[in-house]
């Protein structure tokens, strides 16, 4: 029975495999004309091979079909687990990247609000340290006035003036001469003919736009001799004689004393400018700490320099705000929010800027009015004085 069996199944086999493929259903057609012959091959030949087959391998059909269709769903389960592992990776990745470019996100979100937090400390710091500059100013203008009006005797005055120089700030020019010798001290060694020179006013010998020393250093002490030069080299001498019964009694004195008001009020313009530029130039205590600018990232500042002034914190200000390193951060910027940020910054500060230049301007047009009186004066007071003689002249004669 079982020798039946196997021929039977092997046809059977051999019959889906004709019916049920391509490749079967070719060869059925192909011989399909001697169709006795083939099965007549089958079973004497095939079949003993099939049967040959099966017992070597020592399973029947079933199980080899069995375990073929098994090893297949093996197959698939491993591609399906294989894919599986693939799109887990992937997804893996993806949310490495994705965690990866919040991280940069929120880290731009916040290097913006630090920015934000330094340049609040810089503007706080700044508008106090613009005022100390005037309360600086005020007193570099009283000591230039004072200078100017406490003249009682001219030649005393110009050669306290000389020693001081000589003393402090001899140029090379006058020691070749042999009028003075230059001071090689520590103190003075950079300032050699500072008290004539306008470059000390707007900055110190190494560039820097502060002066060099504390707010009441040697440099402060060349600027105001500086001053007191250009404003009150020679200014008019005093009356000697003192007492209101002597002015009482002497229109002439009273005429001099109104004429060195006049001369007064007329220096005090300039003075009041070039003492706004030494303000602007003085360093004062702590301003580079409190601005956060004692140290910048930009070449060519000194790094942890506490003390500086006014003009120098806006200029390391703009140079952060320009350097190399800036430029890239916002040029690399994937967020609105920190350009918008530096632009809100950047309108408040012109705002600040522009304030100062309107002071700059009131500065400039006072001047400039100066200047007009001047040449009215040197223009019509000489044909007024001849008029008024005229009219006298001519009052005496009528």
């Amino acid at each position: 029975m079982k020798s039946k069996i196997l021929p039977a199944a092997g046809v059977i086999s051999v019959a889906i495999f004709l019916n049920f493929t391509a490749p079967g259903k070719a060869f059925a057609a192909w011989c399909s004309g001697d169709a006795a012959a083939i099965y007549g091959n089958i079973v004497g030949k095939f079949a003993p091979f099939l049967k040959n087959l099966i017992e070597t391998t020592g399973q029947g059909l079933e199980a080899a079909v069995i375990q073929s269709g098994a090893a297949t769903r093996a197959e698939i389960l491993k591609s399906a687990a294989v894919n599986k592992t693939v799109e887990e990776g992937l997804e893996a990745y993806r949310q490495q990247e994705d965690l990866r470019n919040r991280a940069l996100d929120i880290k731009a979100a916040m290097v913006q609000p630090a920015n934000t937090c330094t340049t609040m400390a810089t503007a706080q710091s700044l508008s106090a340290g613009a005022q100390q500059a005037q309360v600086n100013i005020y007193k570099t203008q009283q000591k230039a006035l004072t200078a100017a009006q406490s003249n009682t005797n001219t030649a005393k005055l110009l050669d306290t003036a000389h020693l001081a120089t000589n003393a402090k700030f001899c140029s090379p020019e006058e020691a070749a001469r042999g009028v003075c010798k230059i001071n090689s001290s520590a103190k003075y060694s950079n300032l050699a003919g500072a008290d004539q020179d306008a470059l000390y006013l707007f900055q110190a010998k190494d560039g820097s736009s502060s002066h060099e020393g504390p707010e009441s250093g040697p440099q402060a002490d060349a600027v105001d001799g500086f001053i007191a030069r250009v404003v009150a080299g020679i200014p008019p001498e005093h009356i000697r004689d003192k007492g209101e019964a002597y002015y009482k009694r002497n229109p002439q004195a009273r005429a001099y004393v109104e004429l060195q008001r006049r001369y007064n009020a007329m220096t005090s313009v300039g003075a009041y400018s070039l003492s706004q530029i030494k303000a602007m130039h003085q360093p004062q205590m702590g301003l580079g700490r409190d601005t956060k600018l004692a140290t910048v990232k930009v070449p060519g500042f000194a790094a942890n320099k506490n003390d500086m002034s006014v003009s120098e914190v806006l200029e390391r200000f703009v140079a952060t705000k320009f350097s190399p390193e800036a430029v890239q951060d916002l040029a690399k910027a994937t967020q609105s929010q920190p350009i918008l940020r530096d632009m809100a910054q950047m309108r408040s500060f012109q705002l600040w800027m522009s304030f100062q230049q309107l002071q700059q301007g009131s500065r400039t047009e006072g001047i400039a009015a100066h200047q007009l009186v001047l040449m009215a004066e040197q223009t019509l007071r000489p044909q007024i004085n001849a008029q008024r003689a005229a009219a006298t002249r001519a009052a005496r004669t009528q």
